[in-house]
């Protein structure tokens, strides 16, 4: 059987070029693009602007088929869905999470399978890398949460961020053609103000999202006040320390006038003390940042989190030497959805 190519690994240029390729003016691919990612289609057939014939050799040669959704989870509190969707020629399921604030629908994507950092606080470190998304990937999370938010009478996803499973920018091109696509005005058209990347800090790959001119936030996981500690929490910092990260993002900043968001775990008796306050005002003072704090979550039994007074004890020390600090708020916990807890679900042998 002939292979078919699929359509979502494809930005439009490149979707132009293959439309080019059949033969047809080059504005189908603009309509096919309209039908995938606004209208949701699943195949070819209900393409109703365009001649059947078209239609037909799409369908002998092309696929725009959907990531089926094997388990959608619902928080209790009703701000966060987690969704495992099957990936083809795969015995996983990948994870991601949506997430509602107010009139806001914010889509937490992943762009690997597994992760290969080996952060001590994620659950998805457990898995080791398994293999990078591929852009249709990365995307058909994106379609189904809005099939799913369709299907209910909600409003689509107006918000992105890749804080899902793996590290987005180790995964840069699928995660630059997928980014094109998330942006472009015929598909979903959301905005760069409304996207964020998050990296546990791979620094050239941050120097490299800066030379691409996009003006998208972008989220450090900084998660300890010295080299020592983060080091044991995050293996990475052995090669990129945090020194390196500071400079990262005020290179960023200096060049997309973007404020770094820099995110920190609260862990009890190791990341929320008073000296670790007063070192990441030394770090980050004066500097146009921002710190997400996030206490940990039920990943490691070994790894708590503090209780509530020390963690706006802690917000006030960090807000009163003048560093703009916000607690964030674990959605999706008690579906296993929370920052830190997604995984991917072994599906082979499985019926759902």
């Amino acid at each position: 059987m002939q292979n078919l190519k699929n359509l979502k690994n494809l930005t439009l240029l490149q979707l132009e070029d293959f439309v080019l390729s059949l033969g047809e003016q080059r504005f189908r691919a603009k309509q096919i693009f309209k039908w995938m990612y606004q209208k949701r289609l699943p195949d070819f057939s209900e393409m109703t602007n365009m001649p059947k014939a078209l239609r037909a050799s799409l369908s002998e040669r092309a696929s725009i088929a959907k990531l089926r959704p094997v388990r959608v989870l619902e928080s209790s509190v009703g701000d966060a869905v987690k969704f495992a969707f099957a990936l083809e020629d795969s015995d996983y399921a990948v994870e991601s999470v949506l997430l509602t604030d107010g009139d806001r629908r914010t889509a937490c994507l992943s762009s690997q399978l597994g992760c290969g950092l080996g952060c001590a606080f994620c659950e998805t470190a457990k898995l080791g890398f398994i293999r990078n998304l591929t852009p249709s990937e990365i995307l058909g999370q994106l379609v189904g949460m809005n099939d799913y938010q369709a299907a209910r009478g909600d409003r689509v996803v107006t918000n992105i961020v890749f804080m899902g499973m793996g590290e987005a920018l180790g995964n840069y091109e699928n995660f630059m053609t997928a980014l094109s696509v998330i942006m472009h005005e015929d598909a979903f058209n959301v905005g760069a103000r409304r996207i964020t990347v998050s990296t546990a800090g791979v620094v050239p790959h941050i120097d490299r999202l800066m030379g691409e001119g996009l003006t998208i936030g972008l989220a450090i996981s900084l998660n300890a006040w010295n080299d020592g500690m983060r080091g044991e929490l995050m293996p990475i910092n052995r090669k990129y320390p945090i020194a390196s990260l500071v400079e990262a993002a005020k290179r960023y900043y200096g060049r997309t006038g973007r404020r770094v968001t820099f995110e920190y775990v609260l862990i009890e008796g190791k990341t929320d003390t008073a000296e670790a306050a007063e070192a990441l005002f030394k770090l980050l003072g004066g500097f146009p940042c921002k710190v997400n704090l996030i206490p940990v979550n039920p990943v490691d039994p070994g790894l708590s989190a503090p209780g509530d007074g020390a963690v706006q004890r802690f917000a006030d020390a960090l807000y009163e030497r003048g560093v703009a600090a916000t607690i964030r708020k674990s959605r999706g916990r008690d579906v296993f959805g929370a920052c830190g807890q997604l995984t991917a679900e072994l599906v082979k042998s499985k019926s759902f």
